[in-house]
Formats: structure tokens, sequence, C-alpha cells
């Protein structure tokens, strides 16, 4: 090589280009970070909603304290924040990318098989982790009374910051401090518990036809019929538990079910009661929610994939966010959250 003259230097050129994994890491990583706040300020889980959500509210005529209602859905990986409305009918105020969760479509069924849930489940007060390892941590509240009743196992799943998750659906930081603040204002207005509602996909007639030889196929009839439920009452779906199954906005009252009162039968005609939403109602529901901007780690291909492999995780699409992976075997934190949730998995490179 021909020596650089005095005062110049030369830079030997990259052997490689860095890898796309590599990026989506650094990036799903700068994601996960907390705005940069002062020294003594509050803890992340005060801090109150933002100021463009609030204003959002104040134009809706919408109580920051008003009960809030979260949806779902694991293909989209978005997660939904509706309001109730002077009324009670609710409005859909914001919409969040879910960073990451795992698994395929299809309901969780067992310990350790690393699926997201699908069914209807609550957020209590118990169910705030402020101290969560994972930055904040809202416990949904699997297994549920119809869960135990057929034989599901696991617990512990939680909507959670940090972007990492083994069967918990896992936000950035930022954005799960404002589904944090939604819930916290809701329950301390009084609200008793805030439904959370997961869904495979949005239940529209396309997407259950493009889906029809899915092998949970049988389990999303519940699900398609709080959907639509919703999508002409605006009022949260009521669920009741019987013969072990669902029955949505059933004639006789929803009561706190148990594993016992769901397996048993149930009233011979449960009837169907909704109140759909007139015309004139329906216009003043009408509007351009909010849009979060974040990462989705998701997409069909890889939802797929991991399907394909018999459930087995792959690394392919998982970005590593460290040199030396931590093991699955990771000792359980925050109240041993999240059956595996939130552990990040062990990675072969």
């Amino acid at each position: 090589m021909t020596a650089a003259p005095r005062g110049v230097l030369y830079m030997r050129p990259l052997d490689h280009a860095p890898r796309l994994r590599g990026v989506t890491a650094t990036l799903v990583a700068l994601a996960s970070l907390p705005a940069f706040s002062p020294a003594h300020a509050e803890p992340a889980s005060a801090k109150p909603l933002e100021p463009q959500t609030l204003s959002y509210l104040q134009e809706k005529h919408i109580e920051a304290g008003a009960p809030v209602y979260i949806r779902i859905f694991k293909e989209e990986s978005e997660l939904e924040v509706w309001k109730e409305r002077p009324g009670g009918r609710f409005v859909l105020i914001k919409s969040y990318p879910i960073c990451n969760w795992s698994g395929a479509l299809g309901p969780k069924t067992a310990l350790g098989d690393q699926m997201a849930p699908e069914g209807f489940y609550a957020v209590g007060a118990h169910s705030m982790k402020p101290d969560s390892k994972y930055h904040l941590a809202l416990n949904i509240g699997y297994p549920n009374a119809l869960d135990k009743a057929l034989g599901r196992t696991g617990d512990f799943i939680m909507v959670h910051g940090d972007c990492k998750s083994v069967g918990c659906f896992a936000m950035t930081n930022g954005l799960i401090e404002e589904i944090y603040a939604f819930v916290r204002e809701a329950l301390e207005s009084g609200q008793a518990r805030v439904p959370v509602h997961t869904f495979p996909f949005r239940m529209t007639a396309s997407n259950m036809a493009r889906h029809a030889d899915h092998p949970a196929y049988s389990t999303w009839a519940p699900l398609k019929e709080a959907f639509d439920d919703f999508d002409k009452s605006r009022l949260v779906p009521r669920i009741s538990m019987c013969d072990k199954r669902y029955v949505v906005n059933a004639i006789f009252q929803a009561e706190a079910a148990t594993p016992e009162t769901a397996a048993a039968a149930c009233p011979a005609n449960p009837g169907k009661l909704i109140a759909p939403v007139s015309r004139k109602l329906a216009k003043k529901l009408v509007s351009k929610p909010l849009i979060a901007i974040g990462v989705k780690l998701r997409t069909r291909e890889n939802i797929a994939g991991w399907s394909s492999q018999g459930g087995t995780q792959t690394s392919w699409w998982w970005p590593s966010f460290s040199s030396k992976p931590e093991s699955q075997s990771e000792p359980k934190a925050d109240g041993q959250q999240a059956d595996l949730g939130g552990v990040r998995p062990n990675l072969s490179n």
C-alpha cells in the first residue's frame, strides 16, 4: 500500500454492510427508551396522558377518567383504547402499534407454549405493575374462568414495555406509559375493571374467509360475535361463560364466573340482547382516532413462519438485543411475570 502523505489518514473500507437485524434491534432499543426527563421527575407509573390526547378528549367532551375498553389484534399488531362518551357508547381514542408478541394465531393453551392468549380478559387495580422489570405492566388476567375450565395453564400474561416478550404483548416504553395512564385514570375514577379483549385479527368477513382453514378457526366464533356486536352497538360486549364456552350478550345476567360455573350447563334459552346505535348517533360516534407512532416486529410472514415451525420460535425475525441473549430459564420477576412473557429467548446466531 502506498504510504499516506503526512497529515492524511486512510481508512480501511468496511468488510461487510451492517446486518438488517442489527439495525432493527437498534431502532427497537431506541424506541423503547423513555423520553429524557430531568432528575427527580415523576415516576413512569404516575405520568399523565399526553397533551395531544387530553386535547382530543376535550374536543369529544370525554373525561380523562371515563371508562376504558381495550382491544388487541394480534395479526395487525395493534392495541386500541376506547373510552365511554356521555350516553354510554364508546369512541375509539387512540391506536397503538404492538412492538412484539410471540407465537401464532390461536388461543394460549399451556404453560410454556409461548402463545399470546385470545379471549375476554380484564385489568383491575391489583393487576397494575408499576415496578415491572419491563418498565410498566398490566396483567390481563389469563387464565380466566373458562380457560381454567378447559384445562388451559399458564399465568401472568401482561401488556408491558421493553419490546421483549414470549407470551405477552410488549410495547415500547413510551407507549406503555400512556396506555398505563389510561387504565390508571379509569380505575381511580371508579371503573372496577378495564375489559381487555384479545382477537387473532380484525374479525371481518374477508379475514375470516382468509383463515377458514386455520386449526383454531372453531375457537373464533364468540370472538367474531363480540367483534360484530360491538361494531353495531359501541357497547362493551357482555361475556358469560357456561357449558365450557363463551356466550356473548346473552339475555341472562353475566355473573362473576368460576371454573365450576364456566363448566356448568347454560340456561335453556340464553337469547341475545344488544342495543344497536341509531343512524343519527352513529354519525356522532364517527371520529378520526389518534395514531401512535412506533415499531411492529410481527408480520403475516413471520407469524406464519412461527406456526410452520411447529411452535418453535425462529431467530430470523427476532432482533438481537445483546451479544449474550438471556436464557428462557431466567427466573420470573414482577410476581412471576408473564408465563415466560418478557423473557428474552435463547437464540443461536
